[in-house]
């Protein structure tokens, strides 16, 4: 593998832990004084169930 297939796979790996993470964690995404950021997570979660 070259260097810049490393790093590539290396980014793509890091986004993939991440949705991982609020996968199992969505609490995580609120944070306080954000209202609405509670309507967004209910449409998320409705749009992944689909």
């Amino acid at each position: 593998m070259s260097n810049r297939s490393q790093f590539g796979f290396i980014l793509i790996l890091i986004a993939f832990v991440i949705s991982i993470t609020f996968c199992f964690n969505p609490e995580d995404l609120l944070k306080g004084g954000y209202d609405l950021a509670m309507d967004g997570l209910v449409v998320a979660r409705t749009l992944m169930n689909l």
